[in-house]
């Protein structure tokens, strides 16, 4: 018999620069590669210039030629699936092909774009906005299409259920993890190293993960920052910033109220990967009060390495955080001020959030990620066997 195949397509692997869907996809693969199994895997890339994946025994990447990526996804990879008829394909980004023939399994980490305001035409970037409605049409389609759906988190599997009108038994949930560099305490030179590469000098800081889309709650966490400054002169800390622009931070100040303490936000634009756990563990504290997330990785990785984290009391976030984070309400920049001056102000406070955060992330490994995702993936190759008496 034919030996069985699963093909894993991750679009946007080998683009230099990794955001959310595709971190997530590199932690997965590194580790899957590394996995005997009685089936060959073979990782689906968009070509591109970061190369960050190689083969391994039973384990291939195989670039598929670039194109926009509608036009990649709906047919460039099915005319590549199709002329295997014995694997499998999961879809790890929200998305998939609308009409290949290949037995399908998709990860949805989010339904945020079916929110009625992120299909306006005022919502972020033209690129984020021409996404978020391409979502909206693809997404519900292939979630009643797909053999099987892997969530993030069970706050997502119930909006899924809800929302697309899904069996629940057709949902697994496969949380995110921490890298186990994040657990690791970077040394004084490291620290020394990164804090000069981001232009970062002595000062305290608050460090906040922004992006242009509004569930970030980036103008928030400006206001809340601005009153901060304002009501407590005594302390000095900074807010770093990583993902905007110059021009795009320097509006939202302008507009937030926060022009008087301008010099007190840092911008780092993007961050490698291998610097964000010196980053975290440099921090005050992190800022993470989102309207809406799938999972809130973030959390997690500050967490991991002893950074008390203030978060949303909505979405996901309390149950990524669980008992180990300060909440509040995002539409009130005051409890962002309030939960902060608690945590610069009680000792006993902090350090009992930083024991509970640590013993928290290490519920939320790769490792465990990739065990759960293994489990699904025997059972999803075992039902392709006679895959064309299916189609």
């Amino acid at each position: 018999m034919e030996k069985k195949l699963l093909f894993i397509e991750a679009q946007r692997l080998f683009r230099r620069q990794k955001h959310g869907m595709d971190v997530v996809a590199l932690e997965v693969l590194q580790r899957l590669k590394n996995v005997h199994t009685s089936y060959d895997i073979s990782v689906l890339v968009k070509a591109d210039e970061d190369a960050c994946l190689q083969d391994n025994n039973g384990f291939t990447v195989k670039p598929l030629r670039p194109a926009f990526y509608p036009f990649w996804e709906q047919w460039i990879l099915p005319k590549f699936t199709e002329k295997h008829p014995n694997a499998l394909l999961h879809c790890t980004g929200n998305t998939a092909p609308l009409w290949s023939k290949t037995p399908l399994l998709v990860t949805i980490h989010d339904l945020i774009f079916l929110e009625q305001n992120y299909l306006s035409k005022y919502t972020g970037s033209l690129y984020q906005r021409f996404g978020n409605i391409y979502r909206s049409i693809v997404v519900p389609k292939i979630a009643k299409r797909a053999r099987h759906i892997i969530t993030v988190s069970e706050f997502q599997r119930q909006l899924i259920i809800k929302k697309l009108k899904i069996d629940p038994a057709k949902i697994s949930v496969v949380h995110n993890g921490a890298d186990e560099r994040f657990f690791e305490p970077a040394g004084y030179e490291k620290m020394v190293s990164v804090s000069e590469k981001y232009g970062l000098d002595d000062s305290p800081y608050i460090f906040f993960l922004a992006n242009t889309e509004p569930r970030k709650n980036t103008d928030g966490v400006l206001k809340a920052f601005a009153l901060f400054c304002k009501q407590f002169p005594k302390y000095h800390h900074k807010l770093v910033i990583k993902g905007l622009s110059e021009e795009q931070l320097d509006q939202k100040i302008s507009a937030c109220g926060a022009a008087a303490y301008a010099h007190r936000i840092k911008r780092v634009g993007y961050i490698d990967y291998e610097d964000l756990p010196v980053l975290y563990q440099g921090a005050a504290m992190l800022w993470f009060p989102s309207f809406a997330e799938g999972f809130g990785l973030p959390i997690v990785e500050a967490m991991a390495g002893g950074t008390p984290v203030i978060t949303s009391n909505v979405s996901v976030m309390p149950e990524i955080a669980g008992e180990a984070a300060l909440y509040v309400d995002p539409y009130k920049p005051e409890e962002m001020v309030a939960q902060t001056v608690a945590l610069l102000t009680d000792d006993a406070l902090r350090n009992s959030l930083v024991e509970k955060g640590r013993a928290r992330a290490a519920n939320f490994t790769w490792g465990s990620a990739v065990k759960s995702l293994l489990g699904i993936y025997e059972k999803m190759v075992g039902q392709t066997v006679n895959v064309r008496t299916l189609i």
